[in-house]
């Protein structure tokens, strides 16, 4: 008798578990056919019914996430710019801003992803072909850095992935920033700096209101285009401001000095013209972002700042 109810119980064990399975593997199967949405930053939403197998990633920071997130293998297209190690043997469809949109349809692709200066009529010739097109950009502050990783991981069915990726991210940027709030720094004086992104026939820089901006502000910097909108400066102003701690791009630094216009500068002749990383670190929207904070921060809080 006891035997019996023993089996009883057992058999009734099992439907319940089947039972579950059933439900569990009907609530996947209904949630696969249902497929799912994301919203972009501009308000308007994509859905698709299964994840997208080939993106086509028209920015090099898309492209880095999009490695960095374990979606590498459904990247089916690159631009000539990104350049993350294992995205070079991905075909390349062109420039960012002028790609080559036969190529693109060539590549059949699921999903186009677009970044800064993605081409709006790219974008809308590729929406009329049925091509499902998200652009991912917010050049105002590093919170939408986050949110471009979050919504990279979204759009590749790596939603987990992009909310840990842009944690870890964020988790970097405060940690550099509360590392200098100490009393040990107490007397710091933030030194002035200047970004050149671009010199020679013109002036090109972060303004106060562009994530780079952001960037240098909260590294300790005194960004001479604080207030400034945008990404371009008067050469006059950046003379009279004569800032202590002038950043350039890699190889820059000799180019830069000799350039004329800038050899009276004060960064110039103390030697405190800096080569950084911008093409990886700095210009890219993305998880590098934090790095580079950690670098300025360095820089701007070491000994190099004296005198």
């Amino acid at each position: 008798m006891k035997r019996t109810r023993k089996i009883w119980a057992l058999l009734l064990c099992a439907a319940m578990l089947a039972g579950l399975s059933a439900c569990s593997g009907k609530a996947k199967e209904e949630e696969k056919e249902a497929g799912y949405a994301v919203e972009l930053p501009d308000g308007t939403s994509l859905k698709f019914e299964k994840v997208p197998e080939r993106i086509v990633s028209m920015g090099p920071n898309i492209t880095d996430i999009l490695f960095k997130l374990g979606a590498g293998d459904q990247v089916v297209g690159r631009t000539d710019y990104c350049d993350y190690p294992e995205a070079l043997k991905v075909p390349s469809v062109g420039t960012v801003y002028e790609p080559d949109i036969e190529a693109i349809i060539e590549l059949k692709p699921d999903l186009v992803i677009g970044s800064a200066i993605f081409s709006e009529d790219a974008g809308k010739r590729l929406t009329e072909l049925g091509i499902p097109v998200a652009v991912l950009y917010d050049s105002g502050n590093m919170d939408g850095v986050y949110e471009i990783i979050r919504k990279a991981g979204e759009l590749a069915g790596k939603k987990e992935e992009g909310n840990r990726l842009a944690e870890e991210t964020k988790k970097l940027a405060d940690d550099t920033i509360a590392k200098y709030q100490g009393e040990e720094y107490a007397d710091f004086v933030r030194p002035t700096v200047y970004y050149a992104l671009d010199y020679g026939y013109g002036d090109y820089t972060a303004g106060g209101d562009t994530f780079i901006g952001q960037l240098i502000a909260a590294a300790g910097g005194d960004n001479i285009a604080q207030d400034i909108e945008g990404w371009s400066i008067d050469h006059e102003r950046l003379v009279e401001a004569d800032p202590k701690i002038i950043l350039v791009r890699l190889g820059e630094a000799e180019k830069f000095c000799k350039t004329p216009g800038y050899e009276e500068l004060g960064a110039v002749k103390n030697g405190r013209v800096y080569e950084i990383d911008a093409d990886h670190l700095l210009d890219r929207q993305g998880y590098r972002n934090a790095e580079a904070l950690k670098q300025l921060a360095e820089l701007f809080h070491g000994e190099s700042t004296e005198n």
